[in-house]
């Protein structure tokens, strides 16, 4: 069992799971997604490789400037270029990124592999939990 004192990565506090959606789905398709997985982004990906990110933030930019069309395509909302970290890195590395980039969430890599995602929110409840 690691303790939280022992915690130094972010691969001790990133979720493993990634859901992923092709760039040609559409946007329904990767909201039925998110809502059935209970997250807030889906990896994009373009013949299995990973190309950017879909976040709820997107579809409320998306929603609120355009028609309301869900069968839009992905790619067309899509944020990127996706932004990552190497598993090795630190939470404050990692909170720098994100603080830098203006973003919430952040994919994990470890080597040329994408490994797992870590939000905003998760790094703050680490903090929470670590006092």
């Amino acid at each position: 069992m690691i303790m939280k004192s022992e915690l130094k990565n972010v691969r001790d506090v990133m979720n493993r799971s990634i859901i992923s959606v092709d760039k040609d789905d559409i946007i329904r398709t990767a909201v039925k997604k998110m809502v059935h997985g209970e997250i807030g982004a889906v990896i994009v990906t373009e013949k299995d490789k990973p190309i950017g990110i879909l976040t709820e933030r997107d579809i409320l930019k998306f929603i609120a400037t355009e028609k309301m069309d869900l069968d839009n395509k992905v790619e067309n909302v899509m944020s990127t270029p996706l932004i990552s970290i190497d598993s090795s890195s630190s939470l404050g590395e990692a909170a720098d990124v994100m603080l830098t980039n203006n973003i919430r969430r952040l994919v994990i890599k470890e080597k040329d592999k994408y490994v797992g995602i870590i939000s905003q929110r998760e790094l703050q409840l680490f903090i929470i939990e670590s006092r």
